[in-house]
């Protein structure tokens, strides 16, 4: 599905997260909404491979996209860029991890939370998770976001099964092996509050994909484009310059880390 009317701006895949990051996945999605021709699925989908997503840009006529990937989401988009580079102009992986060797597990507690929340029903999960998902300042003095991304992930179809098939793949995701094979421009994003899956994630993932930068968010967690508005717009940043024909480092170039200077506001 298609969201914006100009058929002639650059492409750019959005792959949501299970559950409430679908939600929070809205927020970037709006922020790059005036610039780019914005391909989403429809909240509650069944996309959990790479084969999935290049379907949908097929059903749109769409042959290459940028791809941008938050939190399950961005696993799918490293298989897209590994399998289908052709498909792929440049790549945002948000909160995310290569799996495998690579994968920083999060605190016992929050892995016990994880696990027991596909038995929990899909509403109260969705406020279970808040707390997990958010960082505490948003928590604080922002809840009226939170009370937004649930209102909007309960206008989608919450399939439990689905949720556990979902979680299922992202269990089995290590593409800890295969990243140097990724060619696309890539920006790896990740908050530094994140206890779903610890930033040290986000930075072993950037450090394994040639010239990738990572960005680092001081104010942000799991659900970063909620705790940190203003880090959407460099998202939107690096894709434009990436649409411009902006040169990435390629090669053997190490990761660039930088830490962003948006703030929660």
């Amino acid at each position: 599905m298609t969201s914006g009317d100009a058929r002639t701006k650059p492409a750019v895949l959005v792959l949501s997260g299970i559950g409430l990051t679908g939600g929070v996945a809205v927020r970037l999605i709006a922020s790059l909404q005036p610039h780019f021709r914005v391909l989403v699925a429809p909240l509650g989908s069944a996309i959990t491979t790479a084969d999935d997503a290049t379907a949908l840009l097929d059903g749109d006529g769409v042959d290459r996209a940028h791809v941008v990937g938050l939190s399950f989401g961005a696993a799918v988009a490293q298989e897209i860029a590994i399998r289908h580079p052709e498909r792929v102009r440049s790549l945002v992986l948000g909160s995310s991890s290569a799996g495998g060797k690579l994968y920083v597990p999060p605190s016992r507690a929050t892995s016990e939370f994880i696990r027991r929340l596909a038995d929990v029903p899909a509403e109260e999960g969705l406020w279970a998770a808040v707390p997990y998902l958010y960082a505490e300042t948003t928590c604080r003095g922002r809840a009226i976001r939170i009370g937004e991304d649930i209102v909007e992930r309960l206008a989608g179809d919450l399939d439990p099964q689905l949720y556990r098939r979902q979680h299922q793949v992202a269990r089995a995701h290590d593409t800890a092996e295969m990243l140097g094979q990724i060619t696309a421009p890539t920006l790896v994003v990740h908050g530094e509050h994140d206890v779903v899956l610890p930033v040290d994630n986000g930075r072993l993932l950037a450090g394994a994909i040639p010239g990738a930068e990572f960005l680092a968010l001081p104010a942000g967690a799991h659900a970063f484009p909620a705790d940190v508005p203003g880090a959407n717009l460099e998202v939107v940043s690096f894709l434009r310059a990436q649409s411009r024909g902006r040169a990435a480092p390629r090669g053997g170039t190490p990761a660039r880390t930088r830490t962003s200077r948006a703030t929660r506001a």
